[in-house]
């Protein structure tokens, strides 16, 4: 059987057609998968293959000590280098794969590296481990330092056993198993106090970690571990965005670097708080924007807020209530308005809910109408949120999602947020404060 799988993967690699020495051949052999088609993702090219009779087969040229992602029943990242040969032999059925060929050896050490992950926990970026992220500060960096160490264990006795990977892979390996322990002790504080209800209090010496923050590594930036890590590192030192701004020039000094990850800051500023304040960075950074759909694109959405400028007359809406009753804004026209734009998979929006709730019930007398608008598409999640929180004195409306008018009309795609408008109709502040800090705001305009 040895001897088999020998010759499939001699076949298939020779069969493949050879241009130069530049090039590399991805080839594989797929059992039990009702899979069409094979794709294989480089930093800017897609390439795709048919299957058949469970075969692939990719040529690629001009590639060199890059990752690359494979996809066929599901995603395999790879190292080549060129002139690599890879052989990929996957049984869908148990889940096995076997890889082979000349330069397979780090890409199978990427493959046993993702085992180890989903083995810890940490295999869907998007899921939070609650048990470590609402555990004490001592006993969650003892955790996460533990995790480093059988990371780091794995990649080094790998390297014993593999002699010949590439000195390049495994010392961007140890960099990214380290900036991947970075992002853990960002992501700490704010997590542990979402999960917990309380804000944890972190060792005088807790980011500590900082300092081993490069942040003009150009090589490591295509990477969205080191990415995350430089975006929060940017936040931590500076809290005001035009610090950031300011602080950015210094810290990112690849060009590359500096418009990629601003540009990120400035769509999210945008969204969550407008243009107030902005407009001279907004100025200075668009000549650096050398991608012109991004300059585009930002140039839209900052020219999308003037209309909701302070004083500028409030879009009106259409929008149905818990009972299907169509509640239009004119409808309060002579009454204060502060809306809260919501979903019930943001945390920070539930964390508001008791003290919108306290508003609610304590100004029900006065001239102000205060309206929750959920983007959830989930129409019972939406309900049984307004029943969890009691929003009795709410005027409780859904748009089912962030397409509805109202979302494209006040720019209302990021939660949080909130808005005031005055008993004219006029906007008094499209990025409002939080119901926890409003009622200062409140209480002189009534």
């Amino acid at each position: 059987m040895k001897n088999l799988l020998i010759l499939i993967s001699l076949v298939l690699i020779f069969g493949c057609s050879r241009k130069d020495n530049q090039t590399i051949k991805i080839v594989g052999f797929l059992k039990n998968s009702e899979v069409s088609v094979a794709e294989l993702k480089t930093n800017d090219s897609t390439y795709i293959d048919t299957i058949v009779e469970g075969r692939f087969c990719f040529v690629v040229s001009d590639l060199n000590e890059t990752y690359i992602d494979l996809k066929f029943d599901e995603w395999i990242p790879l190292y080549v280098e060129s002139s690599d040969s890879i052989f990929i032999n996957y049984d869908r059925k148990n889940k096995q794969i076997q890889f082979s060929g000349r330069g397979f050896e780090e890409s199978a050490f990427l493959f046993e590296e993702n085992k180890l992950m989903k083995e810890l926990g940490f295999d869907d970026p998007r899921m939070v481990d609650i048990a470590l992220f609402s555990s004490k500060p001592d006993n969650f960096l003892k955790s996460i330092d533990s995790i480093k160490q059988v990371r780091t264990k794995l990649l080094s006795e790998y390297k014993k056993m593999n002699p010949n990977i590439s000195d390049n892979f495994y010392n961007t390996e140890n960099l990214l198993i380290t900036y991947f322990w970075i992002n853990q002790q960002f992501g700490y504080p704010s997590f542990n106090e979402m999960l917990t209800k309380i804000k944890p209090e972190l060792p005088d010496n807790y980011y500590k970690f900082t300092n081993q923050i490069e942040t003009s590594n150009i090589v490591l930036f295509k990477f969205n571990v080191y990415k995350e890590a430089v975006s929060s590192y940017l936040d931590f030192k500076a809290k005001e965005f035009n610090d950031k701004y300011i602080l950015a020039k210094e810290l990112f000094t690849e060009k590359e670097m500096f418009e990629n990850i601003l540009f990120t800051k400035f769509v999210s500023q945008i969204n969550f708080n407008g243009i107030d304040g902005i407009d001279s960075i907004y100025q200075d950074f668009l000549p650096y924007i050398k991608d012109q759909k991004r300059k585009e694109f930002l140039t839209e959405k900052f020219n999308s807020w003037s209309k909701l400028e302070k004083g500028k007359k409030a879009p009106e809406f259409e929008i149905v209530d818990e009972g299907g009753n169509t509640v239009r804004l004119s409808d309060f026209y002579g009454k204060f308005v502060y809306i809260d734009c919501w979903s019930s998979f943001c945390g920070p929006c539930l964390k508001e809910m008791p003290e919108m709730k306290k508003l609610t019930d304590e100004y029900k007398n006065e001239n102000i109408v205060f309206i929750s608008i959920s983007a959830d598409s989930d129409r019972e999640k939406w309900l049984s949120k307004i029943k969890e929180f009691q929003l009795t004195n709410t005027i409780n409306l859904w748009t089912i999602g962030t397409n509805h008018n109202f979302n494209n009309d006040y720019n209302a795609k990021a939660f949080p947020r909130y808005i005031l408008i005055d008993d004219k109709g006029n906007i008094l502040d499209a990025t409002a404060d939080n119901p926890s800090m409003i009622k200062e705001e409140l209480e002189q305009l009534l």
